[in-house]
């Protein structure tokens, strides 16, 4: 090594002792005067932060990092791409967004060189105190007068035939007096029931139970859909509290079973750009790549068709089965129809696939 390379690492044991010590013997051009640093608690009012991660080049040519990489959006680097010189100093400056964050939070940067030929791994830390939030902060949807709610949506997705399962929805009262309550629903007709409080006091939080209950038999598998809306102190809803669920079957204790497996080539199909009405037909593949039948539970077609696919339907292992599937486009130059077919079967790695159309009118 040359004499100004030793002075060098001396002049380097001084200003980043830790780092000398741990990186003189080892290959990396670059040494970094720290690879952590932790920002300790931070507010997240106070917005970003930085801090600056000082490097030294120990190789024996120049070296030009070329690109870093962030493992979030929340954090961004500002570095020079011009080449460093042995025995040089450098720095690449990170900023970290606490914005929409809380809690102890770990962020990694990648630093290239030219050539992708060496990497450092750099990792910041911090410990995010979110800004308080009110119950209109907190609960965002409006649904009747000054009663709000956290979702306007509560997806149960997968409820097997036979079981019973409970989500709760928040019901906020952000007014200053007591409100009563009413329900109306779509009813009981795919299994859902709910529990709603009478009444709620001002500035409170209650809850509103959703209960599916899934009976079993061949006319209960698919997509469950149903609303529920909020009458406060008998004002209508301004939006409804949209509820679903995806019925299949119990595969309890089937692991160990042989299992049919679902393969569709392809599961997207987009036609383009067609003359305006005119009906678009493609060939789809569905094979079964298990080893047991594969059924088809239920099918839902949602501005589409399919031809060769019925409900009870079955595909033996290692057999395939093609159909064919057809969309209109629409009836005005530049709009476009998008199309799903959702099947639901007794694959139960995935026991619901959609398949998407789409097609665009010139």
């Amino acid at each position: 090594m040359k004499k100004s390379h030793i002075a060098f690492l001396a002049l380097l044991a001084v200003c980043f002792p830790t780092s000398a010590q741990n990186n003189a013997t080892s290959e990396a051009p670059l040494i970094f005067e720290n690879n952590e640093w932790d920002f300790g608690t931070i507010e997240e009012a106070d917005g970003i932060v930085t801090h600056v991660f000082r490097f030294a080049n120990v190789s024996e040519k120049p070296i030009r990092i070329v690109s870093v990489s962030t493992s979030c959006g929340c954090t961004n680097a500002q570095f020079s791409t011009e080449p460093v010189a042995p025995g040089e100093f450098g720095e690449i400056t990170v900023y970290f967004s606490p914005a929409r964050t809380e809690g102890q939070l770990y962020r990694e940067v990648e630093v290239f060189t030219d050539n992708r030929e060496w990497f450092n791994r750099l990792t910041i830390i911090a410990n995010v105190i979110p800004i308080p939030m009110g119950l209109e902060q907190l609960n965002p949807h409006v649904l009747s007068g000054t009663v709000r709610t956290n979702t306007n949506r509560c997806n149960f997705g997968y409820v097997a035939q036979g079981k019973t399962v409970t989500k709760t929805v928040n019901l906020v009262n952000s007014g200053k007096s007591k409100t009563s309550i009413k329900v109306k629903s779509t009813g009981n007709r795919f299994g859902m029931t709910y529990k709603a409080p009478a009444e709620i006091e001002p500035e409170e939080t209650a809850k509103i139970s959703i209960t599916y209950t899934i009976p079993q038999g061949k006319q209960y598998y698919g997509t469950a859909r149903d609303t529920i809306w909020i009458m406060a102190d008998g004002h209508a809803s301004e939006q409804p509290i949209i509820i679903s669920a995806l019925r299949v079957d119990n595969f309890e204790g089937t692991e160990s079973q042989p299992q049919p497996v679902m393969r569709i080539e392809p599961s997207y199909v987009d036609f383009g750009k067609q003359s305006t009405g005119k009906n678009c037909k493609q060939t789809i593949t569905i094979g079964n790549t298990g080893s047991k039948d594969l059924v088809f539970r239920d099918i839902e077609l949602i501005q589409c068709s399919v031809t060769g696919l019925s409900e009870g339907m079955a595909i033996q292992p290692g057999q395939e089965k093609k159909i064919t599937v057809s969309i209109k486009s629409p009836s005005k130059s530049g709009e476009t129809n998008t199309g799903s077919i959702f099947l639901t079967t007794n694959d139960s790695s995935r026991p619901l696939r959609e398949l998407r159309i789409q097609v665009q009118s010139k």
